[in-house]
């Protein structure tokens, strides 16, 4: 199963003080230990990177930022690049339902986990269930 992590559960994830801290972990956990594949983007990663860096110091964001890079570079993670055309195309969403509570760079989400078949998130917006896709951890919704 691949499963798209958003900004949101890897800060929860990292932060130990975050409210969804123990849930998103002990999902995580059970989807490495059953062999799943997670995508996320270099725009999530910078952004957690950076929230880390300004609540919780430097040292965490590099611990972060270590544990992604190794993920990356084994069987664990694919980073999804936001580059012109999927910014393009995030765009033609974001205007095509104005009502919905989606950002940007989450149409852009949208549009990365949807060239790539991916139908499991892994987040506590429920917005992402508008737009057809399951979100993960289920206890969260």
């Amino acid at each position: 199963m691949k499963i798209f992590v958003d900004e949101v559960a890897w800060y929860a994830i990292a932060g130990s003080d975050d409210p969804l801290h123990q849930i998103m972990k002990e999902q995580m956990q059970s989807f490495l230990d059953d062999g799943h594949g997670f995508y996320t983007t270099n725009i999530i990663v910078g952004n957690v990177i950076s929230r880390l860096k300004l609540k919780h110091g430097a040292v965490r964001a590099n611990r972060f930022y270590d544990i992604i890079e190794e993920a990356w570079s084994g069987a664990h993670l694919h980073i999804l690049w936001i580059g012109r055309r999927t910014q393009r195309d995030a765009i033609k969403l974001f205007k095509k339902f104005p009502d919905s509570q989606l950002t940007l760079f989450d149409c852009a989400n949208v549009v990365l986990m949807n060239r790539r078949n991916i139908r499991f998130i892994m987040t506590s917006n429920m917005a992402y269930s508008k737009m057809g896709f399951k979100i993960v951890p289920e206890s969260i919704g």
